[in-house]
This record gives structure tokens, sequence and C-alpha cells, in this order.
């Protein structure tokens, strides 16, 4: 009796862990950097991402402290298939440690802990573009959540308005929907470096099951016509005035809120 009570224990245990070893998830921060790597022709996909989430980013999550590195892969928006690299850094402060040059943006100190991933990715890339971001006010926004999706709208800011957009984040914009709902944030972030300066982007903070609840099939749900009320509809029109015109998104209950340059990211590790 003992015996098979042991047994059934760790039968459960072992079930019960499957899930939980699955679910991988990463904690946004005040600071994002992104790799797209432009991968070489004939490439096995799935031989670059075990490399990757193999080789590349323990060296990151075991010796940089406050950074979590993760490899995440497009599934809606255009190119699906796509990969990046994504490095979150908790803190600013945290993030000026590790930083790098602007054509580069880690330091050799970090890539000597971590490893200089550069070398062995060779075989695999014939380029890429970095691009890093800050959080904007991030003392209106609380804690930061844990996602498994990366709802990325690269939103254009008129160069002019860039400060006052800033301020108007910071005022009015997080308070209204950087706690928008527990399983549903849209967080500012500013363009530091990388290829598309004028790039804001917004991360609308997701898991698989809040997209699926909110944008079933790619379609507006009663919950997120709920969530984007009117008090919220209503601030789309000031946000309007800080944009490119007709960049925005249409025809959705997120609306302004949205870009017609978006993609979807899913973890990979």
């Amino acid at each position: 009796m003992k015996i098979a009570t042991a047994g059934a224990v760790v039968l459960f245990s072992l079930l019960t862990a499957v899930p939980l070893a699955s679910a991988q998830t990463m904690r946004l921060g005040q600071s994002l950097v992104f790799y797209v790597p432009e991968l070489r022709t004939g490439v096995d996909s799935k031989a670059f991402e075990t490399h990757v989430t193999g080789q590349v980013i323990p060296g990151w999550n075991t010796n940089i402290p406050g950074t979590h590195a993760t490899l995440v892969r497009k599934d809606r928006g255009s190119h699906p298939g796509q990969f990046q690299l994504v490095w979150t850094t908790d803190t600013l402060a945290r993030r000026q440690e590790t930083a790098g040059s602007a054509t580069f943006p880690f330091n050799v100190a970090t890539t000597t802990r971590a490893g200089d991933f550069r070398p062995g990715l060779d075989r695999f890339v014939a380029g890429g573009r970095y691009q890093e971001y800050q959080l904007l006010a991030p003392d209106t926004v609380g804690n930061l959540p844990e996602v498994d999706v990366l709802g990325l709208h690269y939103i254009k800011v008129k160069p002019e308005q860039a400060a006052a957009f800033d301020r108007f984040v910071a005022t009015k914009l997080h308070a209204a929907v950087g706690n928008l709902r527990p399983d549903l944030r849209l967080l500012y972030y500013k363009p530091i470096s990388g290829d598309a300066p004028g790039n804001y982007v917004t991360v609308i903070a997701l898991t698989k099951a809040s997209r699926d609840k909110y944008w079933p099939k790619g379609q507006d749900s009663d919950d997120v016509k709920a969530a984007f009320g009117l008090a919220v509809t209503a601030l789309a029109t000031e946000l309007q005035t800080y944009l490119v015109p007709g960049s925005w998104g249409t025809g959705m209950a997120a609306a302004v809120y949205e870009s017609k340059d978006w993609a979807d990211w899913v973890l990979l590790n």
C-alpha cells in the first residue's frame, strides 16, 4: 500500500510538472533590446532555434543580473515565422551597466560574462538589426507584467512632437491604458538607438490566453470592446495629434491605440 501510494505521488508529480515546465514567460523591463536576424538562405530554422535557446540564452540568464534573454517568433503580422532575440532589463540603471556602442548594444564586459554570441551565429545569419527602447515614465505603470506574447505596435510619432508625446504618456496615457486590465496592458517605449529612430513602440502585454480572450481569431471580443470604453477612446482623439497621419489602425476597438505596422511575437524558450 505504501509502495503504491509513493508511486502515485511520483506519477502525479511528473504529470503536474509538465505544464509548469512548458509555461515559459518573460517579465518586461524598463529597457528592451531587440535583434532581428536575417537567416541565410537554406538555413534550418529549427537548428537556429536550438542553437539560440541552448547555447546563447542560458549564458545571459545565468550571468547577467536583471537582464533576461529570450527568443521569440512572429505568429501574427507580416512575414510570420521571423525570429527575434529580445533582452529585457529590469531597470535603466542596470541597463547602463551593460550598454555598448551605437553599432552593438552590449559592452565587452557583458559579452565576456554572458558569452559573445555573434561568432556562433555566423553560420546561421547573414546580418541583422538591433533596436533599443526605454519605457516612458516607468513610475506611472507599477510592476511590469510577465508575458508569453509580445504584441508590438510600431507607432510613428511626429518628430517635432516627441517631447510633448513623452509628457502626454507620463501625465495621461499610461494612467489610462498602462493598467487597462490585469491581463491587458499597453506600455509605451521610446526609441534609443537602431535603424528606426522615429518609431516608438507600444507593447501590448499579453499572454496567449488573454490574446485569445480579447482577440479570438484576430477579431474583437466583447471583452476588448468593454476594455476600450468611452474614457479610453475619448483619449484617442488627443493621441492622434501626436502621430503621423494615417499611421494608426482603424476599424477595431483599440483603433488609434494600434498601428498599421505591428506584429505578435510568441516566446520559444
